[in-house]
């Protein structure tokens, strides 16, 4: 790669990384104000997500040196427990929707 293709590698990584943690923030401030289903499957949800940001990242430098096969299979174990991550945060965001903003004016 060259030089310019890395900046924007790492820019995209710095936005990634902060919205992440901005997220991560989102959902406990949430759970904190109030502990309901919902909150508590979209702050497990958002903690597990950014453990495999963090993994997937930390995996990325230790296999560097590996096969590309075993490469290949850690980054697809990553990406499905991620995604398993993201499903339940949105299964939790969901149920709060439906909980929270459903309920008849009275």
């Amino acid at each position: 790669m060259n030089n310019s293709t890395e900046i924007l590698f790492t820019i995209g990584q710095i936005i990634n990384s902060l919205s992440t943690l901005i997220l991560l923030i989102a959902a406990l401030i949430l759970f904190i104000k109030k502990k309901t289903l919902a909150t508590w499957l979209i702050l497990i949800g958002n903690i597990l997500v950014f453990i495999t940001y963090i993994g997937s990242l930390l995996l990325t430098v230790f296999t560097g040196s590996a096969s590309m096969d075993t490469i290949l299979m850690a980054q697809g174990f990553s990406i499905i427990v991620q995604n398993l991550s993201y499903s339940l945060f949105a299964i939790g965001l969901i149920i709060l929707a439906l909980t929270e903003f459903s309920k008849p004016k009275s």
